[in-house]
């Protein structure tokens, strides 16, 4: 394919365009903030970035051009003068389309000798010019606040993907591919990356049935476009509940026991017979919480995970086309389809992965429950649970929160008090943790500037540059991180621009920085990344408001940030394989792996400092959330495992089977009895499951890659998390190579472990082995 896809990151790449300037800077032409102070004092940064507050950049004025000297915009989004309105956006992606086309009728023309040792470089660049629209739009999509942007950045996103996905069934380009690969003497002339590059092109052209009738390539262009179109509504749909609200007898819940100071709370219906309890928020938890009867708390909790008809209809729409789609494809499933070329290799790999997890926790969450099974057996006087089979089958998924209240009451232990822990790990603070344990084990540090006028989407964004101790500055991190109204909750992270060497024939960039490789003395690229979060900007005094972190946010935002520094690091010359371009089953190591650093007491210690003392986060209450944070640790694993297996029973080769009476409401319920673990056999929550879109048939991407950072951290980390030998291991095994570097490889360098690198059925066994987990 000209354009690969990875999970969870975005990624948009430069393109050469006549009336863009190259920016030449180094760490020192620009004023330096402490990081601290930047993210934690905002009277401080609105008066440092007085500029943005002060004008609208959501829409800017007048045409891109010429650029008219009476806008107030020093530039557009990401320093991309384009991007000062929507429909500048627009005009973007039309350029980009111009010269993608003029490129592609430049290499089906020229074929001499010297033009084809360029060839897979030029395939490269190609992918980079419609890479750069495509996710950006993903990104703009997502993430700008202005409805106009967003959608503009629909319209865009749908044109490009149907030029992109005609390029991937481009049998001229295909055939021009295959006889430069073919060609010993060109081959031999071509880079280690340029071969790699070629290869998984044309494995990814062969992939969308570049070999077929052209009747097949033009329904497999079609099929792709309805699931890129598909799973967006999906996607978009996902956060809805069926009904806003249930009824339920006001004499039911005021005889059910519930508290009375949580009915005083819930509004009633007309004739004022019944309460409506809402399916969403904190109310309906506290419903869950403290209500007795398990049949009302069994409604409550099937409306709050219940979708419209609507959306069910999507997710049938969108397995049934992946379907079609492997069907054309020859293959029995979209798993098969899907999972060609990643580290896991087949369905059977994968699901025998999973079956091992689930084998080795089931037991354990069973053990688990058991506090639940003991409690409610109690409760309803019924004999108490004696096997793992009998603690399951009483245990039901409502019963969850209600039970626990009521055994939290029970222990009378000190409660943590996520408002007194999160005292000690501000955003700032947090993200000087960050710089500091990155200078530590990578050699780099993070260091806030003021971005220019219109460079951001939000004020609220702080710009980080991304400085090596030797390289200068090598990337850089737009933070996107407190809450706003209509902003997406999940946290996400966007490769806006990857690193990649300048084309030689490139004069001026649309990037905003060029910097050189000291090492080699070649001109690069610098990454561009962008993480979004939602964090709660609290006043913890009159004069002061701070964002504090409780440490599942802290969690998060190290896992983001491994995404942002695998990006950083992963420096190659060519961008279809520069940082995390790579497998998607290997694309979450790096932020899993952080994860294991926002766990270790070292660290936490290290890296907290109290908003008003400074004082370190004392042990015992690091403690105490250890304890809070390990209740039904390994249920959670499970239920990470249940959704992994859905993910593929969802693209398996049954779908094919049943393509008229696809029921996916009776799959997931047949799947949960099946699993049987706080089993969901009431409520359509596979319909709000939206990675099924997003991962399809590779959810078991990030359980896969847990394991296998258990293993890393094992071995690298735990004696040391700020040991330098191995920060420097993990970088020159993992992180530098992007996808240029078979996974099986990196993690055998990394574990030391050279058996590994066959990737075979042992390799995989090794990996399934989960007791680490």
């Amino acid at each position: 394919m000209i354009v690969r896809s990875v999970a969870r990151s975005t990624r948009t790449f430069p393109v050469l365009l006549n009336c863009f300037r190259c920016l030449h800077i180094t760490p020192s032409a620009i004023k330096h903030h402490d990081i601290r102070k930047v993210f934690d004092d905002q009277n401080y940064w609105r008066e440092i970035n007085a500029a943005n507050y002060g004008v609208d950049t959501s829409m800017g004025k007048g045409l891109l051009s010429k650029f008219p000297p009476s806008t107030s915009l020093e530039t557009g989004l990401f320093q991309n003068p384009f991007l000062i309105s929507p429909q500048g956006l627009r005009k973007f992606s039309f350029e980009s389309l111009s010269q993608a086309q003029a490129l592609v009728e430049e290499m089906r023309t020229n074929r001499s000798s010297d033009d084809l040792k360029l060839y897979i470089s030029k395939l490269d660049r190609l992918s980079d010019i419609l890479c750069r629209v495509i996710d950006l739009c993903e990104f703009i999509r997502a993430s700008h606040p202005n409805s106009q942007y967003v959608k503009a950045a629909q319209q865009c996103h749908e044109e490009m993907f149907e030029f992109m996905n005609i390029l991937n069934t481009d049998t001229t380009l295909c055939e021009i591919l295959k006889q430069v690969i073919r060609d010993k003497l060109i081959l031999g002339a071509l880079t280690s990356e340029e071969v790699k590059v070629g290869k998984i092109l044309l494995d990814d052209f062969e992939k969308s049935g570049i070999d077929m009738a052209p009747e097949v390539r033009e329904q497999f262009i079609s099929l792709s476009q309805q699931i890129s179109l598909v799973g967006q509504e999906f996607i978009n749909n996902t956060e809805f509940v069926r009904t806003n609200y249930i009824k339920i007898k006001c004499k039911t819940l005021e005889y059910s026991g519930i508290n009375p100071l949580i009915l005083k709370q819930l509004s009633r219906d007309i004739k004022g017979q019944h309460y409506k309890v809402p399916t969403y928020g904190f109310l309906a938890y506290s419903v869950l919480r403290s209500c007795p009867d398990e049949d009302v708390r069994r409604k409550i909790w099937t409306a709050m995970h219940d979708c419209s008809d609507k959306q069910i209809s999507r997710l049938t729409q969108l397995v049934r086309l992946r379907a079609s789609l492997a069907k054309i494809m020859g293959k029995s499933s979209f798993s098969q389809y899907q999972l060609e070329g990643k580290m896991a290799k087949s369905p059977k790999y994968v699901n025998d992965f999973l079956q091992s997890l689930v084998n080795v926790t089931r037991p354990k969450a069973a053990e688990e429950l058991r506090i639940i099974a003991d409690l409610k057996s109690k409760h309803l006087k019924i004999p108490h649970p004696k096997t793992e089979e009998d603690i399951l089958k009483l245990v039901r998924p409502w019963d969850r929160e209600f039970y626990s209240t009521i055994y939290a009451l029970q222990q009378q232990r000190k409660t943590l008090n996520n408002e007194q822990l999160s005292s000690y790990f501000s955003l700032g603070a947090v993200m000087r943790g960050l710089s500091d344990l990155f200078q530590s084990i990578y050699g780099i540090r993070l260091e806030p500037v003021v971005p220019m006028t219109g460079e951001t989407w939000s004020p609220e964004v702080r710009r980080v540059n991304v400085v090596d101790e030797m390289g200068g500055l090598i990337g850089v991190v737009y933070c996107d991180l407190f809450e706003r109204e209509g902003k997406t909750s999940n946290p996400a992270h966007f490769t806006v621009c990857c690193s990649r060497q300048i084309y030689p024939d490139e004069k001026n960039l649309s990037t905003i920085q060029v910097g050189h490789s000291k090492q080699s003395g070649e001109l690069f690229q610098l990454p561009v990344i962008s993480l979004v979060c939602n964090f709660s900007i609290t006043h913890v005094l009159a004069d002061q408001a701070l964002c504090l972190l409780h440490l599942n946010d802290v969690e998060t935002l190290f896992h983001e940030m491994g995404h942002a520094m695998h990006s950083m690091l992963g420096r190659t010359s060519l961008q279809n394989i520069s940082g995390t371009r790579c497998a998607t089953d290997f694309v979450e190591l790096p932020s899993i792996l952080m994860e294991h650093f926002a766990k270790d007491f070292r660290v936490l210690s290290k890296i907290s400092s109290h908003y008003e003392s400074n004082e370190k986060v004392p042990h015992e209450l690091l403690k105490l959330y250890q304890t809070e944070s390990n209740y039904l640790q390994h249920t959670e694993t499970f239920s990470q495992a249940k959704m992994a297996i859905l993910d593929q029973v969802m693209h398996s080769e049954e779908i094919l089977k049943n393509m008229h009476s696809t029921d996916v409401v009776e799959m997931y319920h047949t799947l949960e009895r099946k699993m049987n673990v706080l089993a969901d056999d009431q409520s359509t929550w596979c319909g709000k499951f939206g990675h099924l879109f997003g991962y399809g048939a590779t959810y078991y991407s990030y359980l896969f890659d847990r394991a296998i950072a258990s293993k890393i951290w094992l071995h690298l980390f735990a004696e040391d998390p700020y040991c330098r030998a191995s920060g420097q291991k993990f970088k020159e095994s993992v992180l530098k190579w992007g996808g240029s570097r078979d996974p099986w490889e990196c993690i055998a360098d990394a574990l030391d472990n050279k058996e590994l690198s066959k990737g075979d059925e042992k390799a995989m066994e090794f990996i399934g082995d989960t007791t680490d987990i």
